[in-house]
């Protein structure tokens, strides 16, 4: 699942565009207090990703997330998925991650495909793997692109397809996925699904490295 997609956990690592200013966080702080879940959400956000308080933040996207705030869902559900604050528990994960897939959102989709892809059982999940793929990538999300091209190269729950791969990383490189252009880079290269093109497959190489994927990189810096 982790080589598949970054998944949720790069929400982690995003840094808020708000004014932190006093006067901001007062108002977030007292909404918060009065129950309005965007403002949880808000305020859970900033205590993850500018002081790092792990509790304050689980404690106010918490609230969000039963208030029925699906990015919270997805942010609930990654904690208890990597262990992040909360003891690691996949099926509390699985559980925030329903919810959140049930109120639309892309991300949980995704995130919640990957985890019956993954799960020793994957085989008999497969009609929910494809269900929760497609709708994820019917919204635009760029995972749900990628790991459906991943799923025709390899065979996994459809009969394999090279085309079919190609079109869905084509897709998901569209939108800047440094996976998807790495993975078009080396059919381009070896020929695989497409006629050879060391031009195309450059190109494809530099993007992805570009877009921060590091086996794209090592393979220019060596």
């Amino acid at each position: 699942m982790k080589k598949n997609s970054f998944l949720v956990f790069i929400l982690f690592l995003l840094v808020m565009r708000v004014e932190a200013s006093d006067d901001y966080y007062a108002k977030i702080k007292k909404d918060a207090a009065a129950g309005d879940s965007h403002a949880q959400f808000v305020l859970g956000r900033m205590y993850l990703t500018i002081s790092g308080d792990y509790d304050k933040a689980i404690f106010w996207l918490g609230k969000a997330a039963n208030q029925g705030n699906s990015e919270a869902q997805v942010d609930m559900g990654a904690f208890y998925y990597y262990g992040k604050g909360v003891k690691k528990n996949l099926k509390k994960a699985e559980e925030w991650y329903v919810k959140a897939s049930r109120n639309g959102n892309p991300v949980a989709q995704n995130n919640l495909a990957m985890m019956y892809s993954t799960s020793g059982s994957s085989d008999g999940n497969c009609a929910k793997i494809l269900e929760l793929l497609n709708k994820s990538a019917s919204k635009d999300y760029d995972l749900a692109y990628l790991n459906l091209g991943n799923h025709y190269s390899k065979g996994r729950c459809v009969e394999r397809d090279m085309k079919k791969a190609l079109d869905w990383w084509e897709k998901a490189a569209a939108k800047g996925n440094g996976q998807a252009e790495f993975n078009l880079y080396i059919s381009y290269y070896n020929g695989v699904g497409v006629h050879m093109n060391q031009s195309m497959a450059g190109d494809y190489l530099r993007k992805s490295c570009s877009h921060g994927y590091t086996e794209a990189c090592n393979v220019i810096n060596n």
